[in-house]
Formats: C-alpha cells, structure tokens, sequence
C-alpha cells in the first residue's frame, strides 16, 4: 500500500458524508475527491467535490484519469446498476463495490429471490407477478388478512417501493400503482408478493473481496415515516445500533449461511462478490431469514456503525479491492449504542407525486456543523444545499444526526437534543428512534 492514498468516492448522500467522514480521519489518506458529492462533504477535511453524474460512466473515469485514484469507493446503488464499477476495473482501478451483475441481488429483488432459493440461503416464501391481471388473480388467491402478505417492487425503488399489509384491498391497490399507475413514483413489470416474516428485524452488514469477507456490525432500521411504525416505507427515518444482539450463535449461523453462501454462489456464478453487503433480516427465536440485500452500505445503517467503528476503515475498503480480506481482522466495535435520527422535508416520501415543501432555510447550529468541536452528536447532510451562509433544503431526507452513548437510552437521549436544535418550515423526524 502506498504512502498516502487518493480516494474517489462516489455519491453525494448523508451515507456518503458518512463514508468521507470516516475515511478523512485515516492518516493513510492524502486526498479525498467525491463526485458529485455535497456542501456537507466538502466541510471535511482533505476533501474535494466534483460536479457530475456519479453513474455517467464516462464522467466518471474521465475525472478519474486526471485523479489518479489508488481507491475508489461507491457509496450509492445506482452506480452500481449502471456498470460504473466494471468500467473502472477495466480501466486499471482498485474499487470497492460491486460489479453491476453482482449488484443485481439489489437491483433485482426477483433475482435475489431466485438467488437465494438456489444456494440454501433462508427466506420467505414467494410468488412473482408479471402483469396486472396476474398481480391480482396471485393476490386473490392469497390469504392476506390472515397471514399477511409484502408486496415489491422488482427494480430499484429507493426504498419506496414496498408495501407490507394484511389489507387484501391495499395489496391490490399497490400492484395496480406499482405496474399501472402513471402517477406513482414506483414503475414495474414485475411484481415479488411475498410472504410477511413475523419477529425482529436487523440488517447485517459485510465487506467482501470476491472470496472472503468481515463482518460490520449491526443496526436496526425504522422504515416507516411516522412513529409507531404507521405510513408509508422510506428509504429510512433512522436506527440504533442494538446492544448485545443478535446473539452469538445468531451471528455465526448469519456468517456461515447466508455472507459465506453469497460469496460461493456469487463466484460459482462467475460473478465474484466485492464491496459492501447488506443483508436485511427477520430473526424471530432461532428462526432467521433475509428480506432482502443491498448491495452498499446502508443509508442511515452507515451514519450508525460508522461512528461506532474505532479502527481505520481505509485498510479494510484497501484489502476488499486487492481481494486481500483473508488476512483482515473485522473492525474493532466502540462499547455502548448509537442512534441516528432523520430529519426529511413536508411531504416525504412523495411515493404518488405530491410534491414536498423544498427551499426552506435551515437553521443549524454551527457547533453541529464542525464535527472536530463536537462530542456530543454527528450531524450528516443528505438533501441540503448552502446558499452562501444559508443552508436550504432541496430533497425528501435532508439530514441525520449520529450520537453515541454507554447505551441506547444515552445515545437516544443526546441526539434528540440535537434534533430539536435545527429548524425548517415542515421539518418532520420521528420520536421513537430507538424506544
């Protein structure tokens, strides 16, 4: 590994002020650029950021050309499904992320499905729908009001495009709008109805480099947009990092059947697994099984675990694209909790065309602004501009704010006293991050 490093990171949300947050603080870094990054990112240190399309193929290595990166980083899915990963290993660069066949365990749900049927990897049962009129026949045919019934999206949907109900008049309004409704946000030609998992949910996080891997650390999500868990799924409102669990032999069967069986079956496949992997969980007793899987980190699960990992992340993202992981330690977990808090805009999350309240100004307190000054909470910009002194937002999820504690309830405790510390005309976040 070289001296100092120059790192490309792709993207531009609070997941990726998160990724520069924490590579920043590496002292084998030289230079960070972020494509096109945010007003957030450049307040770090080393840092720069460059105006593109972070999935332009050719924006992308263009820059690189002029960059000379020793690593790239690819915090987003989009990127991935658009091939950006294989045009920069084919140009001669070091990447941590996915290829974009890989990257169909995320950008496919119907794949994913098939993959994980296929190679012993334990899930709910499904059925796939390739029309309207077949969505509905499936759905009728399906005991919804008694056992429940989830019905996806197959492509990327930014965390929208999933509806969880025991309502059989819901299940079918969904599969009209999701394949038919030219005002839902949400478009597919197919459908995965699947069936609702009862228990307590987790997402698991690894890294990989094609034939090995290290586990992350855990979080657990709220996806819903009010409290109690009502409304409808958004691409996540904040999460903790739970304490003592899952248990260790939860862990080990999570490592052993579901990360190790992945990277088998992806590199069986020819399509050898690298990068971040998010594994989507329902663990009810001894009984586990996945959701889904992203392929990157997850985004607010990366504002949790990055705070509590006490170890360089740089040698980790390093050895996954060298495909040297087999000699790497996991990262060293800090002890106690965090608990992240999303702050979004009016109107979020606009699955029908509503429109959400943009442009407002955001009061933020200046010491929340300058991390190196802070102790108490980290505060991770997503969608929010400044305009000369003034910070305005200009998307659904503007920003997170990260606290760590001895526990929950003190992590809990410090990041909602930071919340109510910044403003904006039709600011929402839930009240019960972490209860």
């Amino acid at each position: 590994m070289a001296d100092k490093l120059r790192i490309l990171l792709l993207g531009s949300g609070g997941r990726e002020h998160a990724q520069a947050w924490k590579i920043t603080q590496s002292p084998l870094l030289d230079a960070l650029a972020v494509m096109p990054g945010s007003d957030g990112i450049a307040l770090l240190p080393r840092t720069r950021c460059i105006a593109g399309d972070a999935a332009d193929k050719d924006a992308v290595l263009k820059y690189a050309a002029s960059f000379k990166p020793d690593l790239v980083v690819i915090g987003p899915e989009g990127p991935l499904a658009a091939g950006v990963s294989d045009a920069l290993r084919e140009a001669g660069y070091k990447v941590a992320a996915p290829s974009q066949a890989a990257a169909k365990l995320e950008s496919s749900k119907i794949f994913a499905k098939s993959f994980m049927m296929g190679h012993g990897i334990p899930t709910a049962d499904f059925a796939i729908a390739v029309s309207p009129e077949d969505a509905e026949v499936k759905i009728s045919q399906w005991d919804v009001e008694g056992s429940g019934i989830v019905v996806k999206a197959d492509g990327l949907a930014a965390g929208k495009g999933v509806v969880v109900t025991h309502d059989i008049g819901e299940a079918l309004e969904t599969a009209h709008a999701f394949m038919s409704d030219p005002a839902c946000s949400v478009k597919s030609d197919m459908l995965l109805l699947e069936q609702k998992l009862s228990g307590r949910e987790v997402s698991a996080f690894a890294l990989c480099d094609g034939t090995d891997f290290v586990t992350i650390g855990y979080a657990c999500d709220y996806k819903r947009v009010n409290d109690g868990n009502e409304g409808p799924n958004t691409g996540g409102m904040g999460g903790y990092a739970p304490e003592d669990w899952p248990s260790a032999s939860a862990r080990a069967f999570i490592e052993k059947y579901i990360f190790r069986n992945v990277l088998e079956g992806m590199a069986a496949a020819g399509t050898p697994y690298t990068g971040f992997l998010f594994a989507g969980l329902m663990i009810d007793g001894a009984d586990i099984n996945v959701i889904e899987f992203n392929t990157r980190f997850g985004d607010p699960e990366a504002q949790i675990l990055l705070p509590m990992i006490e170890d360089d992340i740089v040698p980790l993202l390093m050895a996954a694209a060298e495909g040297r992981l087999f000699a790497m330690n996991p990262p060293r977990m800090k002890a106690g909790s965090a608990v992240h808090i999303v702050m979004t805009s009016e109107g979020y999350p606009e699955t029908f065309g509503t429109g959400m309240r943009l442009g407002e100004t955001i009061t933020l307190p200046p010491d929340l602004l300058a991390a190196e000054t802070n102790d108490n909470a980290l505060l991770f910009i997503a969608g929010a501009r400044k305009n000369g002194d003034a910070w305005h937002n200009t998307g659904g999820r503007v920003l997170g704010i990260t606290a760590t504690g001895n526990d929950i309830a003190e992590a809990r405790d410090k990041a909602y006293d930071a919340i109510r510390r910044i403003h904006f005309n039709g600011a929402h976040w839930r009240s019960d991050i972490g209860r």
